[in-house]
């Protein structure tokens, strides 16, 4: 269901990724590792490798990619190996999936609410998050650019400095637009777009509804009671005898290419 201004992004990417909150815990982790090997390539290509990422390092498990030692990354950066052409084999890059592994199992061992409300934290209560403004416009730009102020608060709150408890590795005010952009903590999708939650157009409404089930986890991101539900796709399993569903996260689905 076409916008009628066009968002940053087109296709199943658009309709079923960027920009739908996420907000669990192992989700969040696994994107904020993806989004620091993104520095100096196309994030296409970091996407499109993701499934190897996910493999290499746990499943995202946080607390065993903290543990991960230099034999692990020996083997992952082994030009020879069998991760050679899956992984962006730059062994900074890599560390330092390792090395935020262990400022995010601090962070959700001492922050209240942990990881998740850590994140969210900079963009909650604050309703210009949603993108009100035409793409092309100087407003649209200061909040959903290359940057804006809550990607340069995010970052000093997660780089070493005054400021900060935390020395994240390759998250810079830039990069943490990113994943902002990427996980909805700020919606960038124009106010028509039918996944812009200032859309009121009831025929993209219905697609909408018809394309996802609205799942039960949410999230607060602004004053009062609002809340933001945390969509899921229903996929049918064709396969099964009972023709059951399986329930499948949007940033997850194995067939979705940039």
């Amino acid at each position: 269901f076409p916008c009628a201004m066009a968002c940053l992004f087109s296709g199943e990417y658009h309709d079923y990724v960027w920009g739908r909150p996420v907000t669990t815990t192992t989700e969040l982790f696994a994107q904020l590792s993806l989004i620091t090997q993104q520095c100096g390539v196309s994030w296409k290509i970091v996407w499109n490798k993701r499934h190897f990422y996910c493999e290499a390092f746990h499943k995202w498990d946080m607390y065993q990619v903290a543990a991960m030692g230099e034999h692990e990354l020996d083997e992952l950066c082994d030009r020879t190996g069998r991760w050679a052409g899956r992984l962006i084999q730059n062994r900074a890059k890599l560390h330092a999936i390792v090395h935020n592994a262990k400022q995010c199992v601090q962070i959700e061992e001492t922050h209240p609410g942990g990881l998740r409300d850590f994140l969210w934290g900079f963009v909650r209560g604050h309703d210009e998050t949603i993108n009100m403004h035409d793409c092309d416009s100087e407003q649209y730009r200061s909040l959903f650019g290359v940057s804006s102020k809550y990607s340069d608060a995010m970052a000093l709150g997660m780089r070493r400095g005054k400021n900060s408890l935390y020395d994240f590795k390759f998250v810079g005010s830039t990069t943490l637009q990113a994943f902002l952009l990427q996980n909805g903590l700020l919606n960038g999708h124009s106010p028509t777009c039918h996944l812009n939650p200032r859309c009121k157009s009831k025929a993209a409404s219905r697609h909408t509804d018809t394309m996802a089930e609205v799942g039960s986890s949410t999230v607060r991101l602004s004053r009062g009671n609002r809340r933001q539900r945390v969509a899921y796709v229903e996929l049918d399993n064709a396969s099964s005898e009972s023709h059951c569903t399986t329930r499948r996260r949007l940033s997850c689905l194995d067939h979705i290419c940039l």
